[in-house]
């Protein structure tokens, strides 16, 4: 016995209608769900990790480039420090100094036992494009550093007048003394040389920041630099403002007769969140510092 089914057209077509609107199955949805979901965490996870790489590379650049700015802007001022004046407070977050302006050879100076003039001394001519007038020094060699700061000594090393350039004498250029005054050198220097300095000037860390000091006027004990420096600018300057507190530690080693003084700090560098720091460590070898027998 045989059966045959026999499907019109009008069935097949119905048929085939009914089996394209079929949709997935909840098993097919549910897979589908998943793997995109793990491709979703995927990337955002991805994305995420590759900007936080950048910003992370941002602030350590940021910091870097401090970092920089510091090192060169305080070498830079300590390798023009007048020789013996480096010092450096108790609590070494202070670092001091007399800035040499330019330099020269004397040929008459009222040194102690001379019978020169006391209101000039004569050396030989500065260069133009150098500054011609402010404090002199002679052999700044002494036994006791805060001698140098000590702007009262008469005799003394670094003159307690301003001096300038007002004239010329025999090739030679004259400084004269302010006002007239007069001031003698404690002693010769066996290179005759002849230093024209500024007024002190310092590095401080305070608080997270860094400042450059100057025009205070010299004090002759470290220990009261702190309470008579400058608060406001032009006097301070901010050199670096993301300091960690209390990070800053100079050190400093006198010249001899066999190397010259070397200055070394070391800081740490931080950045506002906290998230990154960057330590710092330089020793800076100050070339201008000679020897006592050469001063």
């Amino acid at each position: 016995m045989s059966f045959s089914f026999v499907m019109s057209s009008a069935q097949f077509k119905n048929r085939a209608k009914n089996q394209s609107m079929a949709g997935f199955t909840m098993i097919e949805l549910i897979i589908v769900i998943v793997i995109l979901s793990i491709l979703s965490i995927g990337s955002v996870q991805f994305i995420s990790y590759s900007a936080q790489g950048y910003v992370d590379t941002v602030r350590r650049s940021v910091l870097s480039s401090t970092a920089t700015i510091v090192n060169e802007k305080m070498s830079r001022a300590l390798r023009d420090a007048l020789p013996n004046s480096i010092r450096v407070n108790t609590d070494q977050s202070c670092i001091e100094y007399i800035p040499i302006l330019s330099a020269t050879r004397y040929v008459q100076a009222p040194i102690v036992g001379n019978p020169d003039v006391q209101t000039e001394v004569h050396a030989v001519p500065v260069n133009a494009t150098l500054t011609q007038s402010g404090f002199l020094s002679i052999y700044p060699v002494v036994s006791n550093i805060n001698i140098l700061y000590d702007n009262t000594n008469n005799p003394g090393v670094t003159s307690t007048l301003s001096a300038s350039v007002t004239s010329s004498s025999a090739g030679a250029d004259v400084f004269t003394f302010s006002g007239g005054g007069s001031f003698q050198f404690l002693q010769a220097s066996p290179q005759s040389r002849l230093y024209v300095t500024g007024q002190p000037r310092a590095f401080c860390q305070v608080a997270n920041q860094l400042y450059f000091y100057q025009n205070y006027g010299f004090i002759g004990d470290i220990s009261n630099l702190s309470t008579n420096l400058p608060s406001t600018v032009p006097n301070r300057l901010i050199v670096a403002n993301n300091l960690q507190t209390s990070a800053l530690q100079f050190s400093y080693v006198p010249s001899s007769l066999r190397r010259n003084a070397i200055v070394s700090y070391e800081l740490t560098l931080q950045e506002s969140s906290n998230a990154t720091e960057t330590l710092v460590v330089n020793h800076c070898l100050l070339y201008t510092s000679p020897s006592p027998r050469d001063s």
